[in-house]
């Protein structure tokens, strides 16, 4: 009979990490068949791996911690909200505007869903516009900005908030135009904002640009107005 260090060492060799470093204890079962035995180890070495996968991913997606409290809007966007909460929308890759003014729950709703896609198993990334301009000027130069890009690409979803909270940059401009259009092509992007879309192009450079690049990001795109 094989005592509990030589099943160890195998664990070892198969890289089942958590039972061989005695996360889950081994005993004898009388009462059990060695087949379900097995399937009871093999079950939770699974359960503890995809606990550890789900705070990575929570901790990599910087999603800020946000209650989002449903009673406090009208019925019709609760019953949206319902629906997105399947995640269909992510799996169509559809992308999601969240419009309101402050203190709506806009960040909060976001960090609702991503945190849905997290526990879907999918990888998500959440910033500011400030912060996803700062990584598309300093990627090429700087590894740390590199790194969390690459990062980024590697999401299905991508949540952008205070996106035309102040006014683009014209010289940042093409460079987030381009970045976005890349992005929206295989993966959902949720855009936050506080102000209509039909306004995002004032006092910009290039407004054709500006209603290119909304026209892009809203083809088949759910929007919710929070008020």
């Amino acid at each position: 009979m094989a005592d509990t260090s030589k099943i160890l060492e195998l664990a070892r060799k198969l890289n089942l990490q958590n039972i061989a470093h005695g996360y889950i204890e081994l005993e004898e079962k009388p009462d059990m068949s060695n087949l379900d035995y097995l399937a009871l180890i093999l079950s939770q070495e699974v359960e503890m791996r995809e606990e550890k996968a789900f705070v990575k991913r929570e901790k990599e997606s910087k999603l800020p911690y946000r209650e989002f409290i449903k009673a406090k809007v009208n019925d019709g966007i609760a019953w949206q909200i319902d629906r997105l909460e399947t995640m269909q929308w992510l799996e169509d890759v559809q992308n999601l505007i969240i419009i309101g003014k402050c203190d709506t729950g806009k960040t909060a709703l976001a960090s609702h869903l991503g945190r849905k896609a997290l526990e879907n198993g999918e990888r998500v990334s959440y910033m500011t516009i400030s912060r996803l301009l700062e990584k598309l000027d300093r990627k090429d130069r700087v590894d740390k900005f590199n790194r969390l890009f690459r990062q980024m690409t590697q999401s299905s979803l991508i949540i952008i908030d205070d996106m035309m909270y102040t006014r683009i940059p014209d010289d940042e401009l093409p460079r987030l135009y381009y970045a976005l259009n890349f992005l929206n092509e295989t993966r959902s992007i949720v855009i936050i904002t506080n102000r209509e879309l039909s306004s995002w192009a004032e006092g910009t450079q290039d407004g054709h640009m500006v209603e290119t690049l909304i026209a892009r990001l809203t083809a088949g795109s759910q929007i919710i107005s929070l008020t």
